[in-house]
């Protein structure tokens, strides 16, 4: 058996991703995939359009063997941060043999030798750093420059001054370095690959081709609500998925949905704003005046937004302080080398000889239903992860149930089993 890890947000999953993973099964040789995948939060801050299990389930049917959440803690927050969870989760798996994401690089080298300079951090490329550090530059440009020396000098790859900027610039690049990098630091024996990124721009807001970008996608749905405007983008399971949750009145969803709920906390907790995690510098006083004069949270992030803070900065922010994330709890969990515990979303046949390996190669535990997790309570890391899991489900389905209260039973983590997709 041969393992491919993915690491994903299928936000929603669209033709692009279905050529991700044909191609990273292509060129590992892979036999089996598993991704790793955001819950129902996401990395730049913001709620998925449709909730975990619906997303999973249109995973497995376009090819995806078996999906695992990664911990929200995870998931919602820098590249940093949430390319170590989601590597520590493939690596504790014990069991998966490569790792494929897509790049606007897609040359693995230049990335691999990147990540291991700012790993190892040599005395050279620290000395070079000074230097340009010394002379006014700004981080970034003093890393570039350092890194481009070090690399120069030693003739490691072949690449320019203004291309290694671009390298350190692009979103996808960024991830890619992250996921490296952890898998350093882990000493793991996943052999990472990449594959280019095809016809679009990450963040492009255009739908041009039968291949766009999940921006688009969701721009298209949150301006139009015209599923059949995005149906020559999206996998035929993808949109039968969608198309019938839209039947029974689960609508996408969308960050302005929870302004009332994040200003409210905001009122609440002034006092306290800065115990969240990412709430610095006196941020709190900025979100807490802002608040009483934003009519939309659209009106409250460009409030708070400056040249310190980008946007995105502000949205996960906003984020931590909507799911209550604290400083306190994020420190116990961000460094972590192992994670404690995996929650299968969907699977197949095929899932489920993965999840033997798995059960065979690790000490992990898998949780199918939340009534079995009472025997690692005691665990504090398993215990703040949970935590943290339910109380982003629950806030998530307080807004996406609105029109289908009746289905509400309650925290539905410990009402919803994984889909088996036959």
């Amino acid at each position: 058996m041969n393992i491919l890890g993915l690491v994903v947000e299928y936000n929603p999953f669209h033709n692009g991703h279905l050529y991700h993973l044909s191609k990273s099964l292509e060129i590992t040789n892979a036999t089996h995939s598993v991704a790793i995948m955001s819950g129902n939060f996401l990395q730049r801050g913001e709620p998925a359009l449709f909730d975990k299990y619906t997303r999973a389930e249109a995973a497995v049917k376009n090819g995806v063997d078996l999906v695992i959440e990664l911990p929200t803690m995870f998931a919602c927050q820098s590249a940093e941060i949430f390319a170590h969870g989601a590597l520590a989760t493939l690596n504790s798996l014990n069991c998966i043999n490569s790792i494929c994401f897509g790049s606007e690089e897609g040359n693995v080298d230049i990335l691999y030798t990147i990540s291991k300079i700012l790993v190892d951090e040599p005395d050279e490329f620290k000395s070079y750093l000074k230097k340009y550090l010394d002379e006014g530059l700004l981080f970034p440009t003093a890393r570039s420059f350092a890194l481009f020396d070090y690399i120069n000098k030693y003739n490691l790859v072949d690449i320019s001054k203004e291309d290694l900027l671009s390298v350190l610039n692009s979103s996808n690049n960024i991830l890619g370095l992250e996921y490296i990098k952890s898998l350093l630091k882990l000493e793991s024996n996943i052999k990472p690959y990449t594959i280019s990124r095809i016809s679009t721009s990450y963040n492009s807001e255009n739908i041009e081709s039968n291949i766009c970008s999940a921006t688009a996608i969701r721009k298209s749905l949150k301006d139009n609500n015209n599923l059949s405007l995005i149906s020559n983008v999206v996998p035929k399971p993808t949109y039968g998925i969608l198309d019938s949750k839209l039947i029974n009145n689960f609508t996408p969803m969308f960050d302005d949905k929870y302004f009332d709920l994040l200003s409210s906390i905001i009122l609440r907790d002034y006092n306290t704003l800065d115990n969240y995690f990412e709430v610095n510098e006196g941020i709190e006083n900025k979100i807490y005046q802002s608040v009483f004069t934003s009519k939309s949270l659209y009106d409250l992030q460009q409030s708070v937004k400056s040249k310190r803070y980008t946007l995105t900065k502000i949205k996960r922010t906003l984020n931590n302080i909507l799911l209550g994330i604290t400083k306190e709890d994020m420190n116990k969990v961000k460094n972590i080398n192992s994670i404690p515990y995996v929650r299968v979303l969907a699977f197949n046949d095929k899932g489920r000889e993965i999840l033997k390996a798995i059960k065979k190669n690790s000490e992990i535990n898998i949780i199918n239903k939340f009534s079995n997790i009472s025997f690692s309570m005691d665990d504090d890391v398993f215990k703040t992860l949970i935590h943290y899991d339910v109380k982003a489900s629950n806030m998530y389905n307080i807004i996406y149930y609105d029109k289908n209260k009746n289905l509400l039973k309650g925290p539905m983590d410990f009402y919803t089993s994984p889909i088996y997709v036959r």
